[in-house]
């Protein structure tokens, strides 16, 4: 284990229970366990499988880093379910009902101001670019970090356009076979983008192609999106925002 994730071992271990604490009543009725019993499993999985393998990414600098830690603990989660009979679909849909749940906790005028500043096109292009040449620079001294690139002017038809390059998610799943949860990992940016009002669209994902394009429409009432992911033959629809 990188002693990066080695001395922040009990912040991941709140973190993951933060998460799991929004689902843990599902988490018992699909299994018949006690929380106390799945949560100590899913953080052994986390800590064996997960952060043990984990590359260096940049650590608290680099803020994909945080996608990776925090993706990573719901694959635990669905590999320790299986144990009980639930499905990777079944997980799937726990990860959008924490998404969910999380956001819902965001006080509304707070998520109307990131509603507003996700919902400017001019706004985000300033801060993509600026989150280009930051990635670019972690890249630099750590390789396999994430690497974006706004699209400028953006792609036809959309008001706001950016590709993720590099994606330690999609390599992680690949070296160790956990690609069945890469089309539910990226369907919470659909959760999470509907959330804030953005509508977002995608036909390319880093799994599948060589890049994952973000593109957002800010027409009135489109609120339709439409998840493609070529390697499932998968077309997910989702009407959000969605809170339980």
């Amino acid at each position: 284990m990188h002693r990066y994730y080695q001395k922040n071992l009990k912040k991941w271990h709140k973190t993951l229970n933060s998460y799991m604490n929004y689902i843990s009543y599902e988490l018992e009725s699909l299994t018949g366990q006690s929380y106390d019993t799945l949560i100590q499993e899913i953080w052994t999985n986390y800590q064996d499988e997960m952060l043990e393998r984990f590359p260096y990414i940049g650590g608290d600098a680099a803020s994909g880093t945080k996608n990776l830690i925090g993706a990573y603990m719901f694959v635990s989660m669905g590999e320790v379910l299986k144990k009980y009979g639930v499905t990777t679909a079944q997980s799937g849909h726990l990860m959008i009902l924490i998404y969910e749940r999380q956001f819902k906790k965001i006080p509304s005028f707070l998520r109307s101001i990131m509603g507003k500043i996700f919902t400017n096109p001019r706004f985000l292009t300033k801060i993509f670019l600026k989150k280009d040449r930051k990635n670019a620079l972690n890249a630099a001294q750590n390789p396999g970090s994430f690497e974006t690139q706004t699209q400028i002017p953006p792609e036809k038809g959309y008001d706001f356009s950016y590709h993720t390059l590099v994606c330690p998610l999609a390599d992680f799943a690949k070296k160790y076979g956990y690609e069945e949860y890469m089309p539910y990992l990226c369907n919470l940016d659909y959760v999470m983008f509907g959330i804030l009002g953005a509508p977002l669209y995608r036909e390319h994902t880093c799994f599948d192609n060589d890049y994952c394009d973000f593109k957002l429409n800010f027409l009135p009432n489109r609120w339709t999106m439409i998840h493609r992911c070529s390697r499932k033959g998968m077309v997910i629809n989702s009407q959000l925002p969605h809170f339980n």
